[in-house]
């Protein structure tokens, strides 16, 4: 088998697991089916990968370099609401690029370790950026909260930006438009972060709130 050759099956084998896992659930996806999806042999799949986790492990390292990229403090010495709603949809759309692996991210920590130490990071990331993005903020004059407002701000944002997945999963109908969901999650940050803006940008977001949900 040639080396193009190669690469081009085990990226197949990689975006066929990633969109069977979303649509499925890791859980109900095995090796086989993957195979099966891609008609080729289970031992073709094995030739590149030794099983479902090194698979997911892969997949997951490809989510870890582009969350890493979303998390990427924006410009906030001209940014208004507009633009911070833009980049938290930006984050969002990632998190729903590679959904399966926030459906089941305590099972996912609980069986593969080398995950479990690398998703612990990006939480980590997540929080710390929220942090940063407050503190400029409120440099910037456009939020007024103290440093422990501030820094409990910083990790609701985080825990709602993992978590939100999930909970609209459970709270919304199958049917439910997925941009919707997506932009109820940035709605409900902003939310958060609404009582301590000031108030021109609290009435910039309520129009950016009608435009979007």
């Amino acid at each position: 088998m040639t080396a193009k050759k190669t690469g081009k099956t085990k990226e197949r084998i990689l975006e066929t697991a990633l969109r069977l896992f979303n649509e499925e659930g890791e859980p109900n996806v095995t090796t086989n089916h993957i195979a099966d999806e891609m008609d080729i042999s289970p031992g073709n799949l094995y030739y590149h990968f030794r099983n479902k986790d090194e698979i997911i492990w892969q997949i997951f390292l490809r989510y870890e370099e582009q969350i890493k990229q979303a998390l990427q403090s924006p410009d906030l010495r001209t940014a208004n609401a507009e633009d911070m709603w833009n980049y938290l949809n930006v984050i969002f759309e990632t998190i729903w690029e590679y959904r399966f692996l926030y459906r089941n991210l305590i099972q996912l920590m609980e069986r593969i370790e080398f995950l479990k130490r690398h998703f612990r990071h990006i939480l980590a990331l997540k929080s710390k950026t929220a942090l940063r993005i407050l503190n400029d903020l409120a440099t910037l004059e456009l939020l007024h909260a103290d440093e422990e407002t501030i820094a409990s701000l910083a990790d609701q944002i985080a825990l709602t930006a993992t978590f939100w997945l999930n909970y609209s999963i459970a709270i919304y109908d199958d049917s439910f438009d997925e941009s919707k969901r997506l932009n109820h999650g940035i709605f409900h940050i902003m939310r958060m972060v609404a009582p301590f803006l000031n108030e021109e940008e609290k009435t910039y977001l309520d129009d950016i709130s009608r435009q979007y949900l």
